[in-house]
């Protein structure tokens, strides 16, 4: 056979990019040659078969700085999909830029596929002009998100006054996912039933080109977008949360969820690891949590020493029953977190082991890890130690009930003075089996790890959180402001405490894990014109290095105390379970891969962000069709940012955000209304960022897609 010779030689884009993409270390032109086996003076054909490669967007997954003295190469990139412009262009971010820019893409399709959030693909940049967003043209795409949407269906009049008899448009969709913009036109089908106007359908989005309007072909139908349990299936299925488990998953889960036989007495030095643990029955560890919850990660415990407290923390210890590699996993990891919606809950783990064997009920012995801790008077850790354990929960509270307990054991100013305790209300009953001290003996450790925390730094700012309370039919009937009571602090110091000794635990053995990073907001510099700048609000995220979290002022952190709903904590346990084994094949089987922990932080920041959305949008459509009956009527709106167009606002009936448009507001003129101030002062925000409260009038409501319309409530004249 004639050996090739030139650019024939080089290798072929799919064998380049599966080299390139292996590695990290830097390589020139030279080098691939050389791993290739190719003569040097092949150097010039491989530039430009590199150029080549990156007009087709071969190169946009190598690792940061892999290629070197290669110039010259169009700049691509991986993107994420997020939302559709205004202009109907889609909107994406570009996960490997640590920026997070947002590039707006120049066209909406691609190989005939129209482009929708939830696409992965690849873009070739187009070099940054400017203050204007960065543009795109979308080269490949790597993953499509459902091509199913969810709509409401919008008959067209057949005739019109404009257009005829003759020219009757089509029906048409309106998607209940916000980040849709543009509605579809239907495609009629005649084997399915023709939907009721305002109905919500499932329809099968179809291939379209440049200048071609969206279609789509209905697949079912939903029903009334107002129907018991709509707002939740809305929401999760326009965020495409997965709620059935595969049949196999659910099998294994069954056949784990046997209960395992436990010793009566645990043995420390046994060589099975289920009957090496330590032996907690004895204490009365508690779980604490709403009242509606099913699934108990978490119990608590503490008790007074000579020099401060005794914690003990015991988590759920999922990692026993969900084995690494099996359906289970797989499974836990896609879903990435539970998913917890007024009315409905959507589990990462099925229900026998999430409310079943895994949950710390009552009265019943489950396998454990935990964390004891010894802290001074003032919160400071002063020793702790992590271990497998058996547990029995000695009661199952809720954060009523403890604040019930804990507003009891506080006395008045005048029993205070007299050193006398009244005996209070009765005790419920889940408390009355309980050494009487427990409930104040955790508020005191509570409040001394609080302590620690505020001479750390860290600054309480609870968010305002509403409540949605459903009837018997599932429609909601109130919407009430959730106070954060002592009681949830309680709680979450101990939490706090049990996830800062776990990450120094990672960081001590130098195990692979998730650390939960908090960066700091920047710093500001000046004022912009309009207004005083707001500070930039961090999110925390996950990561595969640990980091500073700013938010509580650690230097480590990691989730460890929600095995059950969460799967970076079930990584965490796995991660610690690791160190503490002493069959090395056991270990290495729980140790998490180095190499696969960047991509899944990465994955479990989506699938958080896809839940805390979820839980938004249902709250929102619930809003909507509770304040239906209020359209018309002057409500009060607290205005929370200002942008180019209007102002952000959130509803203080039901803490539903919306936006009310300058447009709405009046001319800069002043003419069509002369009880406003000038315009200039309306559209800068600053009057309504300084007021506090802006009176708003409801004109409709969308409960499909969650969304209200505003108006200015009208003022009046000052007397």
């Amino acid at each position: 056979m004639q050996k090739r010779s030139g650019a024939a030689a080089l290798p072929d884009p799919a064998a380049l990019r599966t080299f390139l993409e292996a590695d990290r270390t830097p390589v020139s032109p030279p080098d691939i040659l050389r791993a290739f086996g190719l003569p040097a003076h092949l150097k010039a054909a491989l530039r430009t078969h590199l150029h080549a490669m990156a007009v087709a967007g071969d190169l946009a997954l190598l690792p940061p700085g892999r290629l070197k003295g290669v110039t010259g190469l169009p700049e691509t990139a991986r993107a994420l999909i997020t939302r559709m412009g205004r202009d109907g262009l889609p909107l994406a971010h570009l996960p490997d830029d640590p920026r997070g820019s947002t590039v707006a893409l120049v066209t909406p399709h691609l190989d005939g596929n129209l482009l929708i959030p939830g696409d992965e693909l690849i873009l070739r940049l187009r070099p940054a002009t400017g203050r204007t967003r960065r543009e795109g043209r979308p080269i490949r795409l790597l993953s499509t998100a459902s091509r199913q949407i969810v709509a409401v269906f919008q008959p067209a009049n057949a005739t019109s006054e404009e257009s005829g008899p003759s020219q009757s448009k089509p029906d048409q969709l309106i998607p209940c996912d916000r980040r849709l913009t543009r509605p579809l036109d239907v495609v009629p089908d005649a084997a399915s039933p023709r939907p009721a106007s305002g109905d919500v359908v499932l329809a099968d989005l179809l291939p379209a080109q440049d200048g071609q309007t969206p279609q789509a072909r209905i697949h079912s139908i939903l029903g009334p977008a107002t129907a018991p349990g709509m707002p939740a299936r809305l929401s999760l299925l326009t965020h495409s949360v997965p709620t059935e488990f595969p049949a196999e998953v659910e099998e294994e889960a069954r056949r784990v969820a046997q209960a395992p036989v436990l010793p009566e007495a645990a043995d420390t030095a046994s060589p099975d690891p289920a009957k090496r643990r330590t032996d907690l029955r004895s204490l009365p560890l508690v779980t604490i949590d709403d009242a509606t919850a099913e699934d108990f990660d978490d119990a608590i415990w503490a008790e007074r020493t000579a020099d401060g407290f005794r914690l003990v923390i015991a988590i759920a210890d999922v990692a026993h029953y969900v084995a690494p590699g099996s359906a289970l996993d797989a499974e836990a990891r896609k879903r990435g977190n539970s998913v917890y919606l007024p009315g409905c809950v959507v589990p990462m783990l099925p229900p026998a082991l999430s409310a079943g064997v895994c949950s710390l009920k009552p009265g019943e012995d489950r396998l454990c890890l935990f964390i004891e801790l010894e802290i001074t008077p003032t919160g400071q850790i002063r020793s702790g130690k992590l271990g497998r354990g058996i547990m029995r929960s000695a009661a199952r509270l809720t954060y009523q009930e403890v604040q019930q307990a804990l507003d009891a054991s506080i006395p008045t100013p005048e029993q205070a003075t007299s050193q006398t305790c009244p005996p209070g209300p009765a005790h419920p009953s889940s408390l009355s089996t309980l050494p009487p001290d427990l409930i104040p003996t955790l508020q005191a450790a509570a409040l001394a790890l609080q302590a620690d925390a505020t001479a750390r730094g860290v600054l309480t700012q609870p968010e305002e959180e509403y409540r949605v309370t459903l009837d018997e039919e599932g429609q909601p009937v109130d919407f009430t402001l959730r106070e954060r009571q002592p009681a949830h602090d309680l709680v979450a110091a101990f939490m706090i405490a049990a996830n800062r000794f776990a990450a120094e635990n990672l960081m001590r053995h130098n195990a692979a894990g998730l650390f939960r990073v908090h960066p700091a907001p920047p710093a500001l510099s000046g004022e912009r014109t309009g207004g005083p700048r707001l500070p930039a609000r961090m999110q925390a995220r996950y990561a595969a290095s640990p980091g500073r979290h700013s938010g509580l002022a650690l230097e480590h952190y990691a989730h460890f105390t929600s095995p059950i709903r969460r799967y970076a904590d079930l990584v965490t346990h796995r991660a610690l379970l690791a160190t503490l084994e002493r069959d090395a094949r056991i270990a290495a089987s729980l140790q998490p891969d180095r190499s696969d922990l960047p991509a899944l932080a990465e994955h479990l920041q989506m699938t958080e962000r896809r839940a805390a959305s979820a839980v938004q949008t249902c709250q929102d459509r619930l809003a909507a069709i509770f304040l239906t009956p209020f359209i018309g009527h002057t409500l009060q709106a607290h205005v929370t940012a200002t942008t180019r167009s209007g102002l952000a606002v959130t509803l203080t009936k039901t803490g539903t955000p919306s936006f009310l448009s300058f447009l709405a507001l009046p001319d800069d003129s002043g003419m069509h209304d002369d009880s406003l101030p000038m315009r200039s002062d309306l559209s800068s925000g600053t009057r309504f960022l300084n007021s506090g409260l802006l009176p708003v009038v409801l004109t409709a409501t969308q409960p499909a897609q969650g969304t209200l319309t505003l108006a200015p409530a009208p003022m009046r004249h000052a007397s």
